[in-house]
């Protein structure tokens, strides 16, 4: 196996994770065992690192499947169109991306198929406006909504409401042990995330509090 990198297999679901790369960036491949249908999740810098994760898994992606528009998680989307012909996902509202990049608009409670694989996109608006993560059984593809310790970066106090409503509405309601795939940094699950939500509730904020935000220390 390829020095910083890692494959999961979950059924008729793999996933490769590599990196970081770019801005401390996961490099996320999924892909059907059955029929060797694949997706990235993003599109961070390093394009070397994600053409190795989907030869790892033996595959050639033809989607992108785009949480949110921050520019660490673009910098490759031309790249990987270009390499692989793939197609671009991303909620029809996102910012960040460039003039005819998106290639098929999504919306909450849409599907994506990869394979026999199917992905929910979840619509978690705070971290952007069109952030979404991708869930497919006991897998969740957050973006940088959600990450062990706290939510995503926000810039200003009503964003950081409405992310905190996307994550205790829409993702919490996932099952306990479902594992969270951040865009950066380790893994972790909804009961672990909800057990730290729930010191963070217990205590009372600034009510101008934004960034980054930790659940315990916060």
């Amino acid at each position: 196996m390829l020095a910083g990198m890692e494959r999961i297999d979950d059924g008729n679901l793999g996933i490769v994770v590599a990196g970081p790369t770019g801005f401390g960036n996961n490099v996320y491949v999924v892909f059907d065992k059955a029929t060797n249908e694949a997706a990235f999740i993003d599109a961070p810098d390093g394009l070397e690192v994600s053409i190795a994760a989907a030869e790892l898994a033996g595959v050639r992606p033809s989607r992108i499947l785009l949480t949110h528009g921050h520019f660490d998680h673009t910098a490759t989307i031309d790249a990987l169109k270009g390499h692989y012909d793939a197609k671009l996902y991303a909620q029809a509202s996102e910012i960040g991306l460039k003039e005819g990049q998106l290639d098929v608009p999504l919306a909450d409670g849409d599907t994506v198929s990869v394979g026999n694989l199917v992905f929910s996109v979840v619509h978690v608006p705070g971290h952007t406006v069109g952030s979404v993560t991708f869930v497919h059984g006991g897998h969740a593809f957050v973006g940088d909504t959600l990450f062990p310790g706290g939510p995503g970066r926000t810039r200003d106090n009503a964003a950081l409401q409405q992310e905190i409503a996307s994550i205790t509405s829409r993702l919490y309601a996932l099952p306990d042990d479902t594992t969270v795939w951040p865009g950066h940094g380790t893994n972790t699950t909804i009961a672990a995330s909800k057990a730290e939500y729930a010191v963070f509730a217990a205590k009372e904020h600034d009510p101008a509090l934004c960034g980054d935000v930790n659940w315990l220390e916060s």
